[in-house]
């Protein structure tokens, strides 16, 4: 037997790692040891070769100020390259990151020398580029050994070879084959990211099998279809069963048993002080002294608004869309949080003024593109809003587990649209409700009141629906239906700032025993926000003086509901612990 034989799981893990590969753009700082390094090289120097030519060569990159220079020069680059395209493909395109340069810990160039191992190699003679292929093969070595290693590697094409051979003294015969970027990834995604957010899928290897001449389908024992959903890269999350469906929701307090357990473990009484009731609030949805909260969504509503047209936002309206690719990618800061926590995010798209085409990690739910102008008009008509609120719903009611929701947004103006509906229903003033959103100056945060006082000057009214259709967004629409589904199921639901606090406003207007299951995750910055609390009767968890949205505050919360939970699994009794009572 050779010492290269594989058993069945070397030869699975081979398959895992190739499955595993992905283009990285994003790395942590960490620095790649040079142990790590000279594995992942050895591996591409080991890469087959026509007449075992060996046309490779590796010029590392470390110097920061060389590897700005290369920075420039691809960010001009890719300015020309983004001109290629256009409307909504051009806003797509510049939404991606492309690029680790400055990210990433190291930088490598792979190159290709035609004239090694002198001019006649075997095999070459009439196919001279075999010299690049071999190159390829040696660069797909070192990114599979890099996956192995856990290594992430990206790979930068968006660059001219003449400026780079410049910048680095590349002879003139040698040809810059792969400008790759390589370190420990801040993730490996599930799918390429080109995949992740749309740009294209793979196709279908049952199209591209051809035999005994081209076009002509290859008749393989399984049909296609069926063949690419037994793909050797296919693999089952590792995992047991899902998570129980969480016990139908009961209008009581936490179950005797529950409050009695909390009594009897060992810490002075009260002495957690807000995650007890936390505890007791999860132990009253679930009807058990044994709450749960492994099975957490993060539901985010993306959607435009038309009183953008104001100049309320230092953003631009586009700057919607951007984030969404930004989720999809994995890139944004709410991403990185729900990371920290394993909490899936699961983004939806209500009322984006783009067509994404069909990202697969995309929930597509459009409404409308976007709203009309609440300064001008209704944000919404009444059955638009009800198709929102609709979706919302169904997204979250479509969830296989569900015990803990958070809620988040994206939509640029929506802070305008959630200090309008505040100032509606609970009667209060634009000077009361606005606040800066995106960071607004003082003079257009001037502007901003006035905006909101012409809006209820036309639409200001306390009915709950009429207030959410003529002053609100798709994404706020949304917003209520999800709170309402969550209710429905029993969850407890994690506000994040503002603009959720505004949709559950909504919502326990429609239904005031959703408040039972609504947790403030922080109050933010905005000044509409403790209004909203107040009237809803919530205390934040946290005041950090954020305001960014995204369901950030709510997936932050995510760690105090989980830490309430352990101290009702994993504390001990006093009697469990044999210690005595202290004196009463």
């Amino acid at each position: 037997m050779s010492r290269f034989d594989f058993d069945d799981a070397e030869r699975r893990a081979v398959y895992r790692v190739i499955a595993g590969r992905r283009d990285v753009r994003s790395y942590r700082p960490d620095p790649v040891p040079d142990e790590v390094l000279w594995r992942v090289l050895d591996a591409a120097h080991h890469a087959p070769s026509v007449g075992f030519m060996q046309p490779w060569s590796f010029v590392l990159l470390r110097d920061m100020d060389l590897r700005q220079k290369i920075y420039e020069h691809f960010v001009a680059v890719n300015s020309r390259a983004a001109d290629v395209f256009r409307d909504e493909e051009k806003r797509k395109y510049q939404a991606l990151k492309l690029q680790g340069i400055l990210d990433a810990p190291l930088n490598l160039l792979v190159t290709c020398d035609p004239e090694r191992a002198g001019e006649h190699v075997l095999g070459r003679f009439t196919m001279p580029e075999t010299d690049v292929y071999s190159t390829c093969l040696a660069v797909q070595n070192l990114w599979l050994a890099a996956r192995a290693e856990g290594l992430g590697v990206g790979w930068m094409s968006i660059m001219e070879p003449k400026v780079v051979r410049e910048l680095l003294g590349v002879p003139e015969r040698v040809v810059p084959v792969a400008y790759l970027t390589i370190g420990y990834p801040v993730l490996f995604s599930d799918k390429p990211l080109l995949s992740e957010v749309g740009w294209r899928k793979r196709l279908p290897l049952s199209e591209l099998v051809f035999q005994d001449g081209w076009g002509k389908v290859a008749p393989l024992a399984t049909d296609g279809a069926a063949h690419e959903r037994q793909s050797s890269f296919e693999f089952s999350p590792a995992g047991g069963k899902p998570a129980p469906e969480p016990q139908p929701y009961a209008a009581n307090p936490a179950p005797a048993q529950a409050v009695e357990r909390n009594r009897e473990l060992i810490k002075p009484r009260g002495s957690l002080g807000r995650l007890e009731g936390l505890a007791m609030q999860l132990c009253a949805l679930q009807g058990t002294a044994y709450p749960r909260c492994a099975a957490t969504h993060l539901v985010l509503f993306a959607g435009d608004h038309g009183v953008t047209d104001e100049r309320v936002s230092a953003y631009k309206p586009d700057t919607t869309l951007k984030m969404v690719y930004s989720y999809l990618s994995e890139g944004a800061v709410v991403n990185a949080f729900a990371r920290l926590y394993g909490v899936p995010v699961h983004v939806v798209d209500v009322g984006v003024d783009h067509e994404f085409g069909q990202p697969e990690r995309l929930i597509q739910r459009k409404v409308r593109r976007g709203t009309r102008n609440l300064m001008r008009e209704a944000a919404m008509a009444r059955s638009e809003c009800e198709a929102a609120i609709t979706a919302g719903f169904e997204v979250v009611n479509s969830l296989t587990s569900l015990e803990v929701l958070a809620v988040g947004e994206m939509g640029i103006g929506n802070s305008t649209s959630a200090a309008a509906l505040a100032a509606s229903l609970l009667e209060l003033t634009p000077e009361q409700v606005t606040g800066r959103g995106t960071g607004i100056d003082a003079e257009r945060h001037a502007h901003k009141q006035q905006v909101i006082s012409r809006a209820l000057a036309l639409h200001a009214t306390t009915d709950p629906n009429e207030a959410l259709a003529r002053l609100g967004g798709f994404e706020l629409a949304a917003l209520v239906g999800a709170i309402e589904a969550g209710y429905k199921r029993g969850a407890l639901v994690l506000l994040d700032g503002v603009i959720t606090a505004a949709a559950a406003l909504v919502a326990a207007r429609r239904n005031p025993r959703i408040v039972t299951h609504l947790v403030a995750a922080h109050e933010s910055v905005e000044p509409a926000h403790p209004y909203i609390l107040a009237e809803l009767g919530l205390k934040p968890l946290l005041k950090l003086d954020m305001s960014l949205g995204e369901g950030s505050g709510a997936v932050l919360a995510v760690g105090l509901v989980r830490a309430a939970c352990a101290t009702m699994h994993e504390v001990r009794t006093y009697k469990e612990a044999n210690l005595e009572h202290p004196d009463e």
